[in-house]
């Protein structure tokens, strides 16, 4: 399905200079998970800022983003990184930070950002896509063919 957008909207893919829309994209979403709390917002930003920049400069990162009327209104985001070898590729990623504001939400944007950095991942030839969904997201990322797998994580 190909999304139509009204002509107010429309989607991109970021570069190191959409650092701190993303930063900022990812304070609101942190915010909205109860991640982090909004009074730390403005001490959060400037090394999320750095690290985005950093990430895109360094090509270890693919960001997508939603443009309403000119400002950052979503983004979903894949991180590369190895692992121990494999016989074809180390590379893997990481699909996170998908967020997308309020006002923009149920119209099928999340799909399409999330279908756009799935693609960028698959472009580089990954051996494997992981991400970490809520209760609320589960059901989007099975849709694209994610299932639950056996991992165990220390946090």
């Amino acid at each position: 399905m190909v999304l139509q957008m009204p002509a107010a909207l429309a989607l991109r893919q970021a570069d190191a200079f959409d650092a701190s829309a993303l930063a900022e994209l990812r304070a609101a979403g942190l915010i909205e998970l109860g991640l982090l709390d909004p009074l730390a917002a403005d001490a959060f930003l400037p090394r999320a800022r750095h690290e985005y920049w950093t990430l895109l400069r360094e090509d270890r990162l693919a960001a997508w983003m939603l443009q309403a009327g000119g400002r950052a209104a979503g983004c979903a985001c894949v991180v590369f990184f190895d692992r121990l070898p494999y016989p074809q590729t180390s590379l893997h990623a990481e699909l996170a930070g998908v967020y997308v504001a309020g006002p923009y939400r149920r119209q099928g944007i999340a799909r399409e950002l999330v279908t756009e950095a799935l693609a960028a991942a698959r472009a580089r030839g990954v051996r494997k896509i992981v991400l970490h969904p809520t209760d609320r997201t589960r059901e989007l990322y099975r849709s694209f063919g994610f299932s639950e797998s056996g991992q165990m994580r220390m946090s």
